[in-house]
């Protein structure tokens, strides 16, 4: 069967190029290992129209989306109905966790979870005539059984990876995985739900990879974009010892626990530069709420060892979070003030479908407002400027307001210290 996969236009984001969906690379070689014919479509760059005029006949179009691109992909089906009839559109992603928003009428069906062993089913309904709306798959046990992502059906692999656009060996990147899952349950977060149970890949097999894009495509900088790097630390110890002769540079993101200044050394002497860290906030309350499991100084400890190492650190911060009070900001700042850090990622909290928050927000005290995943966009930036603040959320307790004052005077602070990262 012919079947193309796509990324959809990201017009909201300052580099769409950056990055693209691995887990769309890992559908497409498992589709080529059972003799589909396959093509990979980023449309990440492109405009809405342009994609469609671009977009090729198939017998089945696979998108791939997260929470809030839900709407934009019942519009994209929607318009790939009206250029080829007949033909089949599934959806697949963490956006499909729940089905609440998916408009039957122009979608035909969803995967929830991991993706390779549902695909290979639903082309075979889709032969057959019986193609069903859901399809729900546990986790693959033996991630090493898959075949390597099909990076070759793409032009682009991948662009600025690190802070401030840094390049540290060449140009260009790839993304790639150690291990699946995570075993956190943090309030926000709707991959507990989608896939807990880790499992790691085989060293060799990670070593093996980058070699091949090394050769391939002559790329040494990597993301490595587990949920859950550190959850094994004989793993990760493994894989540095694997890969570290290769003369590669790679970023990771992490928890501030558990980590320690001697596995962050193995990190970076094994090409390692950059460690993402979700911090989230400086305020226990908040932390406590969002069921991060980690404290304050747990946040200062793991920023401080990054430090004493020489490894770049990127905070990955939220504002407007539940939990939220008069001194949230003023304690966030006064951290800011003192702790080593090189760039922070600030995002304004909206609940994701799927998240413990979104599925009982009386339990966090907050009242979700509106709905409307085209509303739904926790970036400070697009590529024409600020965003607008909207009124997602109200903390019950608390007034619009004062919110709304406190995210704008945080995000003035932000950029007041340059290393808000605006890209």
């Amino acid at each position: 069967m012919k079947i193309v996969l796509i990324a959809l236009p990201h017009p909201y984001l300052r580099q769409p190029m950056s990055q693209i969906s691995l887990g769309l690379l890992y559908i497409a070689s498992t589709l080529e290992s059972f003799d589909h014919d396959v093509e990979v479509k980023n449309y990440s760059a492109f405009t809405t129209e342009d994609a469609i005029a671009d977009l090729p006949d198939a017998d089945i179009y696979g998108i791939t989306i997260t929470s809030m691109e839900m709407l934009q992909a019942n519009r994209f089906a929607f318009l790939i109905k009206r250029k080829y009839c007949n033909r089949s559109i599934i959806l697949g992603g963490s956006g499909t966790i729940s089905d609440e928003f998916v408009d039957w009428e122009y979608v035909d069906a969803i995967c929830k979870g991991e993706g390779e062993l549902a695909i290979l089913r639903m082309t075979r309904d889709v032969e057959n005539g019986n193609l069903k709306k859901i399809y729900a798959f546990e986790s693959i046990k033996d991630i090493d059984n898959l075949p390597f992502p099909a990076r070759h059906l793409i032009s682009h692999q991948g662009g600025n990876i690190f802070a401030y656009n840094k390049n540290y060996i060449g140009d260009g990147s790839v993304t790639i995985l150690t291990s699946r899952g995570c075993p956190f349950d943090c309030a926000f977060c709707s991959a507990p739900h989608l896939n807990q149970m880790m499992r790691y890949r085989d060293p060799d097999l990670i070593a093996k990879e980058i070699k091949h894009v090394i050769d391939e495509y002559g790329i040494r900088q990597f993301r490595i974009s587990d949920d859950m790097f550190t959850a094994n630390e004989k793993h990760v110890r493994t894989v540095c010892e694997k890969i570290k002769d290769l003369d590669i540079a790679w970023r990771i993101s992490v928890r501030a626990k558990p980590l320690s200044i001697d596995l962050l050394q193995t990190m970076k002497d094994a090409g390692c530069r950059e460690i993402s860290i979700g911090i989230e906030s400086f305020d226990d309350n908040v932390l406590r709420i969002l069921n991060k499991k980690i404290t304050a100084e747990d946040n200062v400890l793991a920023l401080k060892m990054c430090a004493d190492v020489g490894l770049k650190t990127r905070l990955l911060f939220m504002i407007r979070t539940p939990g939220q009070t008069k001194k949230t900001v003023p304690t966030n700042i006064a951290y800011l003030n003192y702790v080593p850090y090189d760039i922070i990622a600030c995002t304004t909290f909206v609940p994701l479908p799927g998240s413990d928050i979104w599925n009982n927000p009386s339990k966090y005290n907050i009242e979700i407002l509106n709905r409307n995943m085209d509303d739904y966009n926790f970036y400070f930036f697009n590529k024409f400027g600020e965003n607008k603040l909207k009124d997602i959320i109200r903390i019950k307790d608390r007034s619009l307001e004062d919110l709304n004052q406190e995210t704008i005077y945080f995000k003035n602070y932000l950029k007041s210290t340059g290393k808000l990262n605006m890209g």
